[in-house]
């Protein structure tokens, strides 16, 4: 994916060059005309920004890059007329088709030793597919970006949010790296540790910029000493643990840019990592290039073991039930935080933990306190024995109330305001807020959200199309879950058809498609559930290597011959995967309560062991409706029927009148 496509897939946005054209009624027209084109594939541009495009050179062309970027399904499945052909196919008919296929691809391959790029495919009739659906979705709004903005705003956006990026917006940030000054880099504060990574690297190895101006620029960034072992850890790792002179000078003098106490506080952070330090040390030099006595004592105390780090002193006090030690923990609210369990295991009360929370609130992280909540609610709702369903929802009781504190701390256009939340396409009770098991594959709506699926869809389509110079082999199944709990396999090697899904055969090589359609009247008679899951049978050992790999799901009205298969107005979600695993729970159905949701959960260690057979999802109990109340309360919102009566209507996703604000775009309102 290239730069632009990543804009649009992660962020929604399109860079054009603004007033550049005169503003004419034939221009008006234009612009008006290329919104009706983004009509057509399920997008639309607010009033606003019709308005700059009029004013754009960049308008000729405009829709035909947006087509571009929502990809497309460029071949046709084993049965082009799926599915119809495969719903009339006798299934000895279909496994005949289906071996004759395996032994043209892995069968000659095996018996011959010779590359087979293609294999064989029945003769099908291929009726022309000359109608398109019935539109059955919303479209979704686009907004534009000044190209003069292309890289600083997404940046900022990225970087400011306190959480880790998905490896898409990763792409992003490194295209940013690459293409923004070294002032423009440190001029954005990085709010998440892990996110730093990359901009440490990129300005520590930018041969443009002078020592002092690097050691500048990378104080700035880094808060702490803390923040400058992990991106020195990365940086070693990158440059296979071989320095420069100049680069390791470099390195010990940002060390001892920071005040002694903060040098010496985090050389030992914990026990576990002390044997890293003293590596990194060791790689360093730091005794050579060192020129403060007082950071060679404190290197000195630390390899003699007179250092000790706060985790080992605190753990100390739990284990003599000092009541010191929660006092020790406020001093670092997150480290309790993350350490809830332990204590109240150590046999500190939920009280007196939150009596210690409660006034350091403020400090907290949002997203980890609405993590926590998830985790400990679905622990409540799972787990049996008595003693543990009663403390996860102790813990979750306390967790709200801090929450509500701490979204307090945050300024948001929503405070004291009138609320209309205008998000009709999602089930808030079903969407989750995800974090920390959010998909890596991210998109601009994320995993969680559930979509309600329309009264007038009559099936779900989850397709995939891959391409590649070589033979590979991506397979699409799903497993269906019954109302009474038994599981129902579509796809390879499972059923073909059944239980109100059919599978359009398994093809083997590249430059090929595969669908699974579901009939939704059908299968709410009888599923509870579906799972929909992606796997690299052969190829590559990860999607990331191989050249195109488009996936999605989509609404249909009407299936027949004449129907095209694919339409990328009535897509819920697409993706290109990119990352490094090679099995994704790509997204699921909830039958009865009528919603699709892009799971997107990727298991990087599945190689030999397909995870084929997975449990019956679940949505999360921390829903999003909980949150929206959490919020409105601390904010002091008060929620009114309809627009018209709002200061501020709440949208999903881009904004598209004068009133809308998106939820997405302001990252949830994690951050104030």
């Amino acid at each position: 994916m290239n730069y632009d496509q990543l804009l649009f897939s992660e962020l929604r946005l399109a860079a054009v060059t603004f007033d550049t054209a005169e503003l004419t009624e034939e221009n008006l027209v234009r612009a008006m005309t290329v919104n009706e084109e983004l009509l057509a594939l399920g997008y639309t541009l607010s009033p606003r920004d019709v308005l700059v495009l009029t004013g754009s050179a960049d308008a000729d062309g405009f829709a035909a890059r947006i087509r571009e970027y929502i990809g497309d399904v460029k071949a046709k499945p084993m049965y082009p007329d799926f599915p119809s052909q495969v719903m009339a196919l006798d299934e000895a008919v279909f496994r005949f088709h289906q071996m004759v296929h395996y032994l043209s691809t892995y069968g000659l391959e095996r018996l011959t030793g010779m590359r087979v790029t293609r294999g064989w495919l029945p003769e099908m009739q291929d009726t022309e597919k000359t109608e398109a659906d019935e539109t059955l979705l919303a479209a979704k709004t686009v907004a534009l970006l000044d190209v003069s903005r292309k890289y600083s705003e997404p940046y900022q956006k990225i970087l400011s949010k306190t959480e880790r990026m998905t490896d898409k917006e990763q792409m992003i940030i490194a295209e940013c790296a690459a293409n923004l000054t070294a002032d423009e880099l440190a001029g954005t504060g990085v709010k998440f540790k892990q996110n730093l990574l990359l901009i440490f690297n990129a300005v520590f190895t930018n041969s443009d910029l002078s020592a002092e101006k690097k050691r500048a620029c990378l104080h700035a960034v880094c808060q702490h000493t803390g923040d400058v072992w992990k991106c020195m850890d990365y940086a070693l790792t990158h440059a296979n643990y071989h320095l420069r002179t100049s680069q390791k000078r470099l390195l010990v003098k940002l060390l001892e840019s920071y005040p002694l106490w903060d040098f010496t506080g985090n050389l030992i952070l914990s026990n576990k990592k002390r044997e890293r330090t003293l590596l990194m040390l060791q790689f360093l030099d730091f005794n050579e290039y060192s020129r403060k006595p007082e950071y060679k004592k404190a290197v000195a105390d630390l390899r003699q073991g007179k250092l000790r780090s706060w985790e080992s002193e605190t753990k100390a006090l739990v284990a003599r039930r000092s009541a010191k030690a929660l006092d020790r923990y406020a001093e670092r609210p997150g480290m309790m935080l993350r350490h809830l369990t332990f204590l109240i295991r150590s046999g500190y009360t939920i009280q007196d933990i939150s009596d210690r929370l409660a006034p350091h609130a403020a400090e907290l992280s949002p997203q980890t306190l609405v993590s926590l909540l998830s985790f400990f609610m679905h622990n409540a709702e799972s787990l049996t024995p008595e003693e543990k369903y009663v403390e996860s929802v102790s813990i979750s009781r306390m967790l709200r109330q801090i929450l509500r504190l701490r979204l307090e701390a945050n300024e948001t256009v929503l405070r004291g305001k009138k609320v209309f939340v205008n998000m009709p396409e999602f089930d808030l009770s079903l969407s989750e807020i995800r974090i920390t098991n959010k998909s890596a594959e991210g998109g601009y709506i994320r995993s969680g959200l559930a979509y309600r699926i329309p009264e007038n869809v009559r099936c779900i389509r989850f397709f995939i199309y891959w391409n590649d110079k070589e033979r590979v082999d991506v397979d699409l199944h799903s497993s269906a879950f019954g109302l009474k709990g038994e599981q129902i396999h579509i796809g390879w090697n499972a059923n073909y058809k059944g239980n109100a899904l059919v599978f359009s055969g398994d093809i083997t090589h590249s430059d090929a498609a595969e669908y699974i359609d579901i009939d939704f009247d059908k299968a709410r008679e009888s599923l509870a559930s579906i799972r929909t899951n992606i796997n690299l049978f052969s190829g590559y050992p990860t999607f990331s290597e191989v050249h195109e790999c488009f996936v999605g799901a989509m609404a249909v009205s009407e299936t027949g011959e004449n129907i095209r298969l694919y339409n990328p107005k009535n897509c819920f979600f697409t993706h290109y995967l990119t990352g490094k695993y090679r099995l994704i729970q790509y997204g699921y159905i909830d039958v009865q309560h009528r919603v699709i949701v892009f799971d997107g959960l990727a298991d990087p260690k599945a190689s030999e062991n397909r995870d084929y057979y997975s449990e019956a999802p679940r949505n999360g109990a921390f829903s999003l409706r909980h949150y929206f109340h959490i919020l409105f309360t601390s904010q002091g919102v008060q929620t009114v029927d309809t627009a018209e009566e709002a200061d501020i209507v709440l949208v999903m996703g881009k904004p598209n009148g004068d009133k809308e604000v998106s939820l997405i775009d302001n990252n949830f309102f994690l951050e104030g």
